[in-house]
């Protein structure tokens, strides 16, 4: 029987440490190279419906590079041609609201402006102008005379001026007339004209039975321009 002496174990041991080492070094190497081989050498397999004699070439033709000036472009004529619909939009609100007076029309152009910035209203301008009950120039998202019948677009003139005034300068008249009211009454609140008025009516065409409802009793600041009452806080 052949026995082993301690030295020959030990250095056996070292050449089997020895030996793990050099495998751990060189197979994370080895391994990519090895998959790459294999991968290359992998016999073509035709997929159904695809002809079976296509070269590699074909098969791995590059997607088409992404046309993004064409894509900004594309972007661009959408958003303008929003911000013209949103643009007549408030034009014909304000034409049919306001009539054909620059100053009244400022103020009914504030007012969607207004609302569009109060957390209580959409944030979107023409989901204000067709927010349901607010408009009665407006039934179902179209601009409509007194009788309920849709209005001509093309008869409603372009106000460049206004839409610039409000919606570019960012005026302030409704709440400048807002404040004077209400520190005329000695009402220092600033809950009465900070942000400009928020509504309009022609308070004059109420009746008598909804006034009688009260739903007015609580206006305590309000401006009468041009046959519309504004106003922005109810209590």
């Amino acid at each position: 029987m052949q026995y082993f002496s301690k030295e020959k174990i030990r250095e056996g041991i070292g050449l089997i440490f020895k030996a793990m080492v050099i495998a751990m070094l060189i197979i994370p190497m080895v391994l990519p190279t090895l998959d790459l081989y294999f991968l290359e050498n992998l016999p073509d397999v035709p997929i159904e419906g695809e002809p079976s004699n296509l070269k590699k070439e074909d098969k791995l033709q590059e997607l088409p590079e992404f046309d993004w000036n064409s894509f900004v472009s594309i972007r661009k004529e959408d958003i303008q041609k929003l911000k013209e619909e949103e643009k007549r939009l408030i034009e014909a609100i304000t034409y049919l609201e306001a009539g054909t007076k620059p100053s009244n029309q400022i103020l009914v152009a504030e007012v969607i402006r207004n609302r569009k910035r109060h957390p209580d209203f959409p944030d979107d301008t023409i989901l204000v102008c067709n927010q349901k009950g607010q408009f009665e120039t407006v039934k179902n998202g179209v601009p409509i005379k007194q009788n309920g019948d849709p209005i001509d677009m093309d008869s409603i003139p372009k106000m460049d001026e206004v839409y610039q005034k409000v919606f570019v300068e960012d005026s302030n008249v409704t709440e400048e007339l807002l404040k004077k009211e209400a520190l005329r009454k000695g009402l220092y609140n600033e809950k009465y004209w900070k942000g400009g008025a928020l509504y309009f009516s022609n308070l004059d065409a109420v009746s008598e039975e909804v006034y009688a409802k009260g739903k007015y009793d609580n206006i305590k600041v309000c401006v009468k321009i041009g046959g519309n009452t504004f106003w922005r806080y109810w209590g």
